[in-house]
Parts: C-alpha cells; structure tokens; sequence
C-alpha cells in the first residue's frame, strides 16, 4: 500500500492547528483518533434568517435558506450554506490589474447559489456559533450538503478522508455562481483566488495576505514588549 504524506504546506497548517487550537484536543484517554485529524459528520440540517460573515477581502450574506455544519469531535470546521446569496470579494492593490482581467471587473460583487467553506473551529464559535440557527430536518437539503462535501473536502485541509483544521483565521470559500460558475478563494496568512472556467488565478503563489501579516508582526512586537 502506498503510504499517506502530508504535502509541506498541510504539514506547517497541521503544526500551526496543533498549537493555536490545543484548548480543541480531546482529553488524553477519550478517543483512538490520532489527534490533529478528525472524522466528519454531516447528519443535521438547520434553517437560518440574514446571514452576514466578512473576512480580511471578502464578505457575504444570505437572507435565508438551509445550513449544514460538518462537526468534528472537536468543534465545527465546515459550513454549508444552501441558501444563496450575495458575495463580494476585493484584493490588494498589487493585484487588482490581475483580479480585474480574470473577473472581468474589480471589485467582484456576485450572487451565489451555494458555498462550501472550511474554517477553524474557534472561529466557527466566534462567528456562526453565535447566531441563530434552528434545527430544520430536510432529506434534500443534506443530501445536496453531502454532494457538496464529497466534492470539494478533497481540495483543503484534509488528511486522507480525515479533516485537518485550517490555522485561525484561515477560510477556505468555494463558491457556486450562476454567473461566473465556481470560483475557489483562500483567505489566510496567504490569499489565493481561482475562476475554475475558464481557468483564472489571481495570486502568484505563496501571496502574503498583507492584513495578516502586519497584525502578526504587531502581535510579535507586542510579546517582545511585554516579556522585556
């Protein structure tokens, strides 16, 4: 059998996840799972009203419709929104010639009829964990959920079929337009964006999300500071 390696970049997210998120880790003696990758379920579906997230570039919101989180032993780390929406998605100036000839325009601002997202679970708290949602059983809601899921849990984060958490303050968005068709956006210590068709990247690779960046470099001298 042909052994599982970690691609460079799972492995530094998987050293970061291991270190912001131990208040995530089970307790010593409590489960057989290797801590660090965890199992998913998909089994309940909720119904929600004005749905608002914004990141570093981007934002959304959807009025209303159905939600699917994938729960791990340790907290959320998928969120699927069935509802539909609007999206909109901004970049640093020293991409916005490029953003401008995939998409078309700068800013993006889209409708989008559903969105796979991949985030850690403290945030998952901080945000969605906060709001209202109402258990809403629905056999086609999670169904199309677990189409999604089956799609594109492969393409972040993930350790065979096992779920690794993005670091803090990492989103993984995959969008489905009506317009555009899928687009793929990345937002964390680095961006990437991507229009699968025709195929269009923003970002060079390894792109620094200058917002990240900087708030780290702050958060570095502030413990410097503090520890003189």
């Amino acid at each position: 059998m042909k052994p599982f390696i970690l691609s460079p970049r799972y492995f530094l997210a998987t050293v970061i996840t291991l270190l912001i998120t131990c208040d995530f880790l089970p307790a010593q003696g409590t489960s057989q799972q290797q801590p660090g990758f965890y199992d998913v379920q998909l089994t309940e579906v909720y119904s929600y009203t004005n749905i608002k997230f914004t990141g570093d570039y981007s934002s959304f919101q959807s009025p209303s419709g159905n939600l699917v989180l994938g729960r791990t032993e340790a907290g959320v780390t998928i969120v699927i929104i069935l509802g539909g929406g609007t999206l909109t998605i901004e970049a640093p100036e020293a991409v916005q010639e490029k953003f401008n000839t995939v998409f078309g325009a700068y800013p993006l601002k889209i409708s989008f009829k559903t969105l796979y997202m991949r985030l850690n679970p403290k945030e998952y708290d901080e945000t969605f964990g906060k709001m209202s949602l109402t258990k809403a059983p629905n056999d086609e809601a999670l169904a199309k959920a677990k189409e999604l899921y089956d799609a594109k849990f492969l393409a972040s984060y993930h350790a065979g079929p096992r779920a690794i958490f993005p670091p803090y303050k990492t989103k993984v968005y995959e969008y489905d337009t009506a317009d555009m068709g899928q687009i793929s956006y990345e937002e964390g210590y680095w961006l990437r964006l991507i229009r699968i068709s025709p195929y269009g990247k923003v970002y060079p690779s390894n792109f620094v999300n200058p917002k990240q960046k900087y708030a780290l470099i702050r958060g570095m001298q502030r413990i410097s500071v503090e520890t003189e």
